[in-house]
């Protein structure tokens, strides 16, 4: 019985050191690799993911469809120095956010032969904001009836405008007042939009 205890006693004598020499021949990359992930970089924070730049993103904005019609009502007033003003009225009813277009013309004859053609077009275009204020684009060429003066028998007095301008629903602006260079004429241009429930 001794002698086994003995026997037992030297066998493990021999293998301890076989163990720590087997350990310390290992390769240092081994030793390091059969660590845990989290201890191989010390004190070291793992590397935080690199951010990606973000996809540019376009709003869309979705306007509702337009319920309401609008009356464009535009008052031109004609007058030639002291003489009594000449009134034209137009008047076109157009959709939210449509389009307006009145051509009208023709040719005038006068004791003196033909003189040019006279104009009036109109472009109108309306959006109502949501403070309930009306934007109007206009566009507007006027070419009246030449008078029997010397002065109007050799020019051809035209107005063209194009104006945005917002109005208040149903009351009436002054939007534009203008002078032909070569003649007394004075036009002036008053603008109303009215929404239609």
């Amino acid at each position: 019985m001794q002698r086994t205890l003995m026997t037992i006693a030297v066998v493990l004598a021999l293998a301890a050191p076989a163990g720590a020499r087997d350990r310390a021949e290992q390769p240092r990359g081994a030793a390091e690799s059969s660590k845990p992930a989290d201890q191989k970089s010390g004190d070291q924070k793992p590397a935080e993911p690199k951010p990606t730049s973000p996809t540019a993103v376009v709003p869309v904005i979705v306007r509702p469809e337009p319920t309401v019609n609008i009356r464009i009502e535009l008052t031109i007033t004609d007058q030639r120095g002291s003489g009594t003003p000449v009134s034209k009225l137009v008047t076109m009813t157009i959709l939210d956010t449509g389009d307006g277009r009145i051509r009208t013309g023709g040719d005038v004859r006068t004791p003196l032969g033909f003189r040019p053609p006279v104009t009036l077009n109109v472009d109108a275009q309306p959006r109502v904001h949501r403070d309930g204020k009306i934007r109007v684009d206009l566009t507007i060429e006027y070419r009246p009836t030449a008078a029997e003066s010397d002065t109007e028998q050799s020019s051809t007095p035209t107005i063209n405008e194009s104006i945005s301008v917002l109005l208040e629903d149903g009351k009436p602006l002054v939007i534009s007042q203008s002078a032909d260079p070569a003649t007394d004429r004075r036009v002036k241009v008053e603008a109303k939009a009215t929404i239609l429930r």
